[in-house]
């Protein structure tokens, strides 16, 4: 499976090409962040990582993501370090808040509820999602290019606007847990926050004096209220 990252400021491509810590090379009609480490004494490759990059029509890049074993943590850090950019998975709450009107990325929804994220790239070079499933050894599939092996459907981003889909409870926990650390990391300091849970079981949630990423907002600060019901859908209790 992929992971998608992007970038939280504006990335030049051409600026992240100037960093000597790793190459930025061609990857068929994209880009791609490689890094190789060396061992000191045989000149063998040590380590390897490889991240595949898209970039917007203006040169920034908008979306990076990472196939099998390559860690991010080998390349991200020297972008953070250089040039001040540090960037968002798709597990965090409001991924989405920073998609470019050129990506290519749009979500897969399988059957079970369950959910993985996927470029138009990797459609046009016939790639296959694949997610296993531990808690019934189950295994979800999504060829393009055989409709008897897609047992998803397509959910473009600019439809989720009012809508984000969680895989389960601990899902949405750590999502809602990671959202309220960076946004405290953001403002430099702990946050007011207000809760109840009300007659019908709504959890009430405010955070006191953030700031808004909506780029029709002020930037003044402001309130953020949330509130989190159970409802049924086709049978099945979701948060």
């Amino acid at each position: 499976m992929s992971t998608y990252y992007r970038p939280r400021t504006p990335l030049k491509l051409d600026d992240v090409r100037e960093l000597e810590e790793f190459d930025v090379v061609e990857d068929g009609n994209d880009w791609g962040f490689h890094r190789v480490e060396l061992d000191s004494k045989t000149d063998e490759i040590e380590k390897e990582c490889f991240l595949s990059v898209e970039t917007n029509s203006k040169g920034y890049v908008i979306d990076v993501y990472r196939h099998g074993s390559n860690n991010v943590d080998d390349i991200f850090p020297y972008i953070k370090t250089e040039l001040g950019v540090s960037f968002i998975s798709e597990g965090e709450i409001n991924y989405i808040d920073y998609r470019d009107e050129d990506s290519k990325v749009y979500m897969l929804r399988f059957e079970d509820g369950s959910t993985c994220y996927r470029t138009k790239s990797e459609d046009d070079s016939g790639v296959v999602s694949l997610q296993y499933r531990e808690d019934t050894n189950e295994t979800n599939i999504f060829d393009p290019n055989d409709k008897d092996k897609q047992n998803a459907v397509r959910v473009d981003e600019t439809s989720m606007t009012e809508s984000i889909p969680f895989k389960s409870i601990q899902h949405l926990k750590d999502s809602l847990c990671r959202w309220l650390d960076d946004t405290v990391e953001k403002l430099g300091g702990e946050r007011e926050v207000s809760s109840n849970v009300d007659d019908d079981g709504k959890l009430h949630l405010m955070v006191h004096d953030v700031v808004m990423t909506n780029p029709e907002d002020t930037g003044d600060e402001q309130h953020y209220y949330m509130t989190i019901e159970q409802v049924d859908w086709k049978g099945v209790s979701n948060v």
